[in-house]
């Protein structure tokens, strides 16, 4: 018994040591995935409100307060379009936006359509997340919404409940495109919604901020080489993130938000100043130019005139386009019905109730043309950042 106890000593204190190297490996996995949000870097409300204004504007909402909208989109433009979606592990579905403002306006905040055929505007917030959106699946379609905000002036809240969405504001994909690069490209034309979002079952699932709300048994057939999911590393800046797979990693730019706007009604300063010691640029005479070469004028930028006739002529592109799919798509009916229950007998229903939608789409699309004279849409040339005096609207 004397020469027992200091093995059994011995015995603990490798066993202790054991324990301390073990479970810290073990649990920094799942540590570092919730821990490191925001951890590597942290920024303050009113500079990513800077930042984005590169991007769109900021516009006083009497509901909402400061409300953001792209500038110089193309029509047909919707959030949680251009980009792919990934697995993440420990969150779920994660959007991988291939726009440069994608890091905020997709992880942080929501969306919500402004009345009056203004457009999408998107309503800040400072929880990170992989993607806020709500799902809908079935008939061998996947189909995803912007999760709408749940109130104003305060954090935004997860709903995992059903969404009364118009069927244009969703998007629909074949399921086996999900998970594809430039996911947009795979999406049905918009008019189809109407009939197909009928059948489709709607299935939102998030623990927390992350998105389990596709099986993982539909991710794993629609991979076909393994579990798709990925590690996230976060970044200290968003140009460290890559568009799509990069070696297994997904890079998120996900910074702790400090700070607040400021309250509307007084002067929001979303560009800051020039430094008053910052020195003059150095003036020197320009060298003459060789005897072959001649100089060239200064671009111009576009008129108001040429950039509305621009975003016209953009407009018909689209509008032919989206007609061309539809009746292509409608041709297939008769040889492949769209879900199980189409049949031959209310395809001229279907086709009437795609021709009203298509027809609404184009006059979504024309109120937002509009705007673009006055730089109130979204189709819009992006604005010199500026110092706002805000309003009320």
């Amino acid at each position: 018994m004397i020469r027992t106890a200091p093995r059994m000593t011995g015995f603990v204190r490798v066993l202790l040591l054991v324990v301390a190297v073990i479970v810290p490996l073990w649990a920094g996995r799942s540590v570092h995935a919730q821990g490191s949000i925001g951890i590597a870097t942290s920024t303050t409300v009113q500079q990513m409100m800077t930042d984005l204004n590169n991007y769109g504007t900021w516009i006083p909402d009497r509901q909402w307060g400061w409300v953001w909208q792209p500038r110089g989109v193309l029509p047909g433009w919707r959030p949680y379009s251009h980009g792919q979606w990934l697995v993440a592990e420990g969150f779920g579905m994660y959007w991988q936006s291939y726009e440069p403002f994608g890091w905020a306006v997709y992880h942080y905040g929501r969306w919500a359509w402004w009345g009056g055929n203004k457009g999408w505007v998107w309503i800040p917030d400072k929880t990170w997340g992989p993607g806020y959106v709500n799902w809908a699946y079935g008939e061998g379609y996947v189909a995803w919404t912007p999760m709408e905000p749940t109130a104003p002036n305060a954090a935004q809240g997860i709903r995992n409940d059903k969404v009364n969405n118009a069927p244009w504001m969703w998007m629909i994909v074949p399921q086996a495109s999900l998970l594809t690069s430039n996911v947009w490209q795979w999406a049905l034309p918009t008019a189809r919604n109407i009939n197909i979002m009928q059948h489709l079952e709607q299935h939102t699932v998030y623990s927390g901020v992350s998105d389990y709300s596709i099986p993982k048994d539909m991710l794993l057939a629609i991979s076909g080489s393994g579990d798709p999911a990925q590690v996230v590393a976060f970044v200290m800046t968003p140009l460290n993130t890559a568009q799509g797979d990069v070696r297994g990693v997904i890079e998120a730019y996900a910074p702790v938000l400090t700070g607040s706007a400021q309250p509307l009604g007084s002067q929001f300063k979303i560009a800051p100043p020039t430094p008053s010691h910052a020195p003059p640029p150095p003036s020197r005479p320009m060298p003459p130019l060789p005897p072959t070469w001649r100089a060239v004028p200064m671009t111009q930028g576009a008129t108001q005139e040429q950039a509305v006739a621009r975003q016209q002529q953009l407009q018909a592109i689209y509008r032919n386009g989206q007609a061309t799919r539809l009746a292509q798509a409608q041709n297939y009916d008769a040889y492949s019905p769209p879900v199980s229950a189409g049949n031959m007998n209310n395809g001229p229903q279907w086709r009437e109730n795609e021709r009203g939608e298509l027809e609404a789409q184009n006059q979504r699309e024309q109120a937002l043309t509009q705007g673009v004279a006055s730089g109130n849409s979204p189709y819009a040339a992006p604005q010199v950042p500026q110092s706002y005096e805000s309003g009320t609207k």
